[in-house]
């Protein structure tokens, strides 16, 4: 039953947006099922998903320290997909790039900072052997645009799931944007982190 009502409400999402009912987004179904009342998570999970991510869980991008926004949130360009296949992601899950090496997709991250100042900025990623190793970001801040390059078939070293992209100085607003071009492998987005130093 509850199987059947998730089909038909993704059914008519897909109806009303003119989508085929697998580009549905997520975060639209979620939010549809939650409104109807339909339990997405049973009690005994939820409860152990308090405090930090462990290998079995996800974190709250609202625990974190600092401004987080969550993939869910990020402006898309071309084929993202969603998965929640490896455990240890922000939010409900992360999207990767089917490992495409068209370069076509690339996800911004944006955000208002609260004040103006210098922030750490931190990349949340599920690691895997498939990821690429070369993933391509690009940072916007006070002082123009820094491009680094992260390894994501690396944990985290950030309590498993953050990697520092370095510290910036910022005058409010910031935009990080993760790109496919030239990945020898598939590109993960799951969230970005700005802690005021």
């Amino acid at each position: 039953m509850i199987l059947g009502q998730s089909a038909a409400t993704a059914a008519a999402l897909a109806i009303d947006s003119n989508f085929v009912v697998q580009e549905v987004p997520y975060a639209k179904l979620r939010a549809r099922l939650l409104q109807d009342g339909q339990v997405l998570e049973y009690a005994a999970a939820a409860a152990s998903r308090k405090g930090s991510a462990s290998a079995h869980d996800f974190l709250d991008p609202k625990k974190p320290p600092g401004v987080v926004v969550d993939d869910e949130d990020a402006k898309l360009t071309g084929d993202w997909k969603f998965s929640s296949a490896t455990p240890g992601y922000v939010g409900h899950g992360y999207r990767h790039s089917g490992n495409a090496k068209d370069g076509n997709a690339s996800a911004r991250f944006e955000t208002s900072l609260p004040k103006p100042g210098r922030y750490e900025v931190r990349l949340a990623y599920p690691p895997h052997s498939n990821r690429a190793s070369n993933v391509k970001i690009e940072i916007q801040h006070a002082g123009g645009t820094e491009s680094v390059s992260v390894n994501q078939r690396n944990s985290p070293p950030v309590d498993g799931v953050f990697v520092s992209l370095g510290e910036f100085e910022f005058l409010g607003d910031s935009t990080v944007t993760v790109s496919t071009t030239g990945a020898d492998g598939y590109v993960v987005i799951d969230a970005v982190q700005w802690l005021a130093k």
